[in-house]
């Protein structure tokens, strides 16, 4: 019998663990059969299969959604509670990663951002199983960097995110191990040499009038919003260099590129060869792209999923092949899901509400508690979509009382029609689990974030560009998404429990042997 990586000898468990998440990916595209037909008729039937799987925090970004797949703890826990933070300390919103002590690596110049897991503060699978097993390996690989580091976690071997400019996955020094020769070479432009020649042409047999018309009016991104979408349909007015890079970032195929550079990972890296649990992490980070810019609904989505569900087929044959069948445990999950286009005909009761309006409205709302406080200044430091700032020094020098002041905040934003609710930490910092209290709490830090929390209306859009789409509300469009595990560790079955992603790390773990955690979720398979 396999030892597991947690040195207990109750089950045989796998010699690789893989995690694939797929940005943006609402479990409702698992609904309808024809979606992911390949999905459907093998992958279904003989997986673990959880159609209610939730994230249970507010802040369903890139950043929160994949720290908490890996740490099995919600963001206040976790302490990533979105992309972009705003600093309390220093009242400056940066990148939530961001860590400019860092040196790339793979690359002799990158334009990148300079991050690291380093403000990542639980450990994560990969973590975990190294350190039970010093042997064990961990890697993440990802388009987006935040996806592949805060996946990866503090101790992984290395963390791989795409550089679009070099056409290739770099790194950084944060991590001790040195970075693979065999990486350097290998490139997106040669992996999908024949891709970037006939462009991304539409190819699903999906059936179309369940679908948006091609080239709506609310579509919108890098290239011009019909088929076929080539390097030369790439828009100048946004793409005016690298072009091949972002080719890649805005198609199926650079997707298609992650998990080919997860297979080299397998092979170079012997992954999944000997009795030590290693654990390899992919973030499919287009598809959100792809998303964003064209909606649920749209063609471009359907025809990203029908490749993805060929894509998943090739990597588990891939797997049964230099691996084993039943020698790998694969599990595929979501970040966060995504609210549907406003303007999507089949979308009742629903509005987009444009950045000059919602500045508008912010503008006359601080005029308007100006006038009442007696002051000639303005009251509201930073805002956006999740929420505001109040200029609390400034409210404090002027004797205000910074209670009555937030409470006539709250109530001016909430008669906003497309805000739901306004929200101190006051309010949610207490033992109630009513909606979206609990979710509030669970993205609360006090470090990061607005005072003032804001949720909008349900199913519309704020602060908003006038096309395209988004997500980051604690509605079920963006915390619906798909967990299924496939692998000899675990019997096929369906359930229909609500259940959260937090519980998704020490489920997997438990298949590995290791159940001593400290986390906020609690094993699916007891």
């Amino acid at each position: 019998m396999l030892l597991s990586c947690g040195g207990s000898n109750k089950m045989i468990t796998p010699k690789l663990l893989v995690v694939i998440s797929v940005d943006q990916m609402s479990a409702s595209y698992l609904d309808d059969t024809e979606f992911m037909p390949r999905t459907h008729g093998s992958l279904f039937s003989t997986s673990a299969v959880f159609t209610q799987m939730h994230h249970y925090h507010a802040r369903t970004t890139t950043a929160a959604g994949h720290a908490t797949l890996a740490t099995g703890c919600y963001p206040s826990t976790h302490g990533i509670v979105d992309n972009n933070v705003y600093v309390r300390s220093t009242g400056v919103t940066e990148y939530s990663i961001l860590d400019t002590s860092i040196h790339f690596i793979g690359v002799e110049n990158c334009n990148l951002k300079k991050v690291s897991a380093a403000r990542l503060q639980r450990p994560t699978l990969g973590d975990i199983v190294k350190s039970k097993n010093a042997k064990s390996k961990s890697y993440s690989v990802a388009l987006k960097d935040r996806s592949s580091i805060l996946m990866g976690g503090k101790d992984a071997n290395r963390a791989f995110w795409f550089d679009a400019e070099s056409i290739r996955m770099v790194s950084s020094d944060y991590y001790n191990e040195r970075f693979p020769d065999w990486a350097l070479s290998f490139s997106g432009d040669s992996t999908e040499r024949e891709a970037l020649a006939t462009g991304w042409i539409y190819n699903t047999p999906y059936d179309v009038t369940k679908l948006d018309g091609d080239s709506a009016s609310y579509e919108c991104g890098k290239f011009l919003p019909w088929f076929p979408h080539t390097l030369a349909s790439l828009d100048t007015l946004y793409v005016s260099h690298d072009r091949v890079g972002n080719f890649l970032w805005n198609t199926p195929f650079g997707d298609h590129y992650v998990l080919e550079f997860a297979k080299q990972l397998i092979a170079k890296e012997e992954l999944g060869q000997d009795e030590q649990c290693d654990v390899l992490t992919i973030g499919l980070s287009a598809a959100d792209i792809i998303g964003h810019q064209f909606g649920p609904n749209s063609r471009e989505i359907a025809d990203y999923y029908y490749r993805l569900d060929s894509y998943i087929e090739e990597f588990i044959a891939y797997l049964d092949a230099t691996v084993g069948e039943g020698n790998y445990t694969l599990a595929l999950t979501a970040d966060h899901g995504v609210a549907p286009m406003p303007e999507f005909p089949a979308i009742p009761n629903s509005e987009r509400i444009e950045h000059t309006q919602f500045d508008d409205d912010l503008e006359r709302i601080d005029h308007e508690l100006q006038v009442f406080f007696e002051l000639t200044k303005e009251t509201i430091l930073e805002s956006s979509y999740s929420g505001v700032e109040p200029h609390f020094q400034y409210l404090i020098n002027n004797n205000v009382d910074t209670s009555a002041y937030v409470a006539l905040l709250k109530e001016k934003l909430q008669s906003l029609h497309y805000i739901a609710g306004a929200y101190s930490p006051a309010d949610y910092l207490v033992n109630d689990g009513s909606f979206p209290l609990a979710h509030l709490r669970n993205s609360y830090d006090p470090r990061y974030g607005y005072f003032i929390q804001t949720i909008p209306q349900e199913g519309y859009l704020v602060d908003m560009r006038s096309c395209g789409t988004t997500h980051g509300t604690p509605y079920s469009y963006d915390t619906h998404v798909p967990f299924i595990i496939y692998g000899a560790q675990v019997s096929a079955m369906k359930t229909d429990n609500t259940v959260y992603t937090v519980d998704i790390a020490p489920t997997l773990l438990h298949i590995l042997g290791i159940d001593e955690v400290s986390m906020d979720g609690k094993n699916l398979l007891n």
